[in-house]
């Protein structure tokens, strides 16, 4: 057992409520090592599954979750695209429970739920609501509690794939660590179920040079947590973008909101959001493995710092020629093993990923906050709470071709005179 994380005594966490949180971001690299081979031994199911699928001409793909668990789809959205041509789209379970008429649609479905306790009352009932109103649906659920009622649900249900995490994901932490990186490395080799031994290796590649360079992450981390920041907005292009969106939500869950955090895309942030900058402003800006992507990243950061005054620029970004940017504060390095694909932005995404989890932390203890539980009188839990599931109206199956308006069609005039 470990007498240390991050070059601190482990009391060092224990008197100060952090040490689940940083537990659990410590125990990813080895949590991803025995992901896969649990994968690896369920290979058959995984392909019979996805074989099956594979065979649905049109099938419509939802990836879900709410909060951190949809913000996986959300990263996914932009990561299949690139690695396989495949269109998903990403639509929360709280959007599914509360206008289900705009987003479920009676066409063949593959839904793909994401839950660290499998506990929270939305992705139940989203899981419900879609096997009420479409007729050929097909799920998978990564889960991080295989006795969770959702698990169960699924074990249950016809056509659905469950795929448990390492027990150990299911944080006991407030913030969604391990789970959100066991699900998104399990989302990457499901997909990838014909080479499932080959991206096993790359995962296990990717494990070992997290856990070599985590404690040089966690220190430019806790460098940059030290200034006194009020505002962060992390910035990112396409799958990294929605890592921005997980990171943000780190940032204010992990300070009890006393950090106000954003995100946006690079090349979004100079429509509106740009004016968030002042003096108390952290901006933190991932570069992406794309070198296409990326030109739009490090367009925006020389802009940024180009006209910085008192606000901090923070760089994270792949070891690779020229991404060394003059003029920033902060910039957390690392090196990507060789062995990836080359089209993947999956190794960017993890190293990312760990860093903004490390920040949130050390941010959080600088600022006194109790890490594992910042919210301490209740408002937010780490299971959500009080949310009230109201019957879905009655109706029958719409097609998603209900409501479309085709060239040519008169519509009639409700319009004013």
């Amino acid at each position: 057992m470990k007498h240390e994380l991050f070059g601190r005594p482990l009391a060092y966490y224990q008197e100060r409520q952090c040490r689940n949180t940083a537990a659990e971001i410590a125990q990813q690299p080895a949590l991803w090592k025995r992901l896969v081979k649990e994968l690896t031994g369920q290979k058959r199911e995984i392909e019979a599954f996805m074989e099956t699928v594979s065979q649905e001409k049109r099938l419509r793909i939802v990836t879900t979750g709410a909060g951190s668990s949809a913000f996986i789809g959300e990263t996914f959205q932009f990561l299949l695209a690139e690695e396989l041509g495949i269109y998903t789209e990403n639509v929360h379970t709280t959007d599914i429970i509360s206008a289900p008429e705009g987003v479920l649609f009676d066409i063949p479905t593959l839904l793909i739920s994401y839950a660290r306790s499998g506990e929270s009352p939305e992705s139940i009932a989203a899981v419900q609501f879609a096997e009420q109103r479409i007729s050929k649906l097909f799920q998978i659920i990564f889960v991080c509690d295989t006795e969770s009622s959702l698990a169960k649900a699924g074990y249950r249900m016809e056509g659905a794939l469950v795929i448990g995490m390492p027990p150990e994901s299911c944080d006991k932490g407030f913030a969604m660590t391990s789970s959100v990186s066991c699900m998104s490395i399990a989302t990457w080799c499901v997909f990838h179920y014909q080479e499932l031994e080959q991206y096993a290796g790359y995962v296990n590649a990717l494990a070992e040079s997290v856990a070599e360079q985590i404690d040089g992450l966690a220190e430019s981390a806790r460098q940059i947590a030290k200034e006194p920041y009020r505002r962060i907005i992390w910035l990112g292009t396409g799958p990294l973008k929605g890592l921005a969106r997980e990171a943000a939500v780190k940032s204010m869950e992990l300070s009890n909101g006393y950090v106000h955090a954003g995100y946006d895309g690079a090349a979004a942030f100079r429509h509106g959001p740009k004016t968030v900058i002042n003096e108390e402003t952290l901006t933190v800006h991932f570069l992406s493995e794309n070198e296409y992507s990326r030109n739009y990243d490090l367009d925006l950061a020389r802009e940024v710092i180009r006209e910085k005054q008192q606000n901090l620029v923070a760089i994270v970004r792949p070891e690779a020629d020229g991404m060394n940017l003059a003029g920033r504060d902060y910039e957390a390095v690392y090196r990507l093993p060789k062995c990836l694909p080359q089209n993947s932005g999956m190794g960017a995404y993890l190293f990312s990923l760990v860093f903004s989890q490390l920040l949130s932390m050390e941010k959080s203890l600088e600022l006194g906050c109790t890490t594992d539980n910042p919210c301490p009188k209740g408002e937010v839990n780490r299971v959500v709470q009080g949310v009230v599931i109201y019957q879905l109206p009655q109706k029958q199956k719409q097609s998603a071709a209900a409501g479309i308006w085709h060239t040519g069609q008169k519509q009639a005039d409700t319009g004013p005179n």
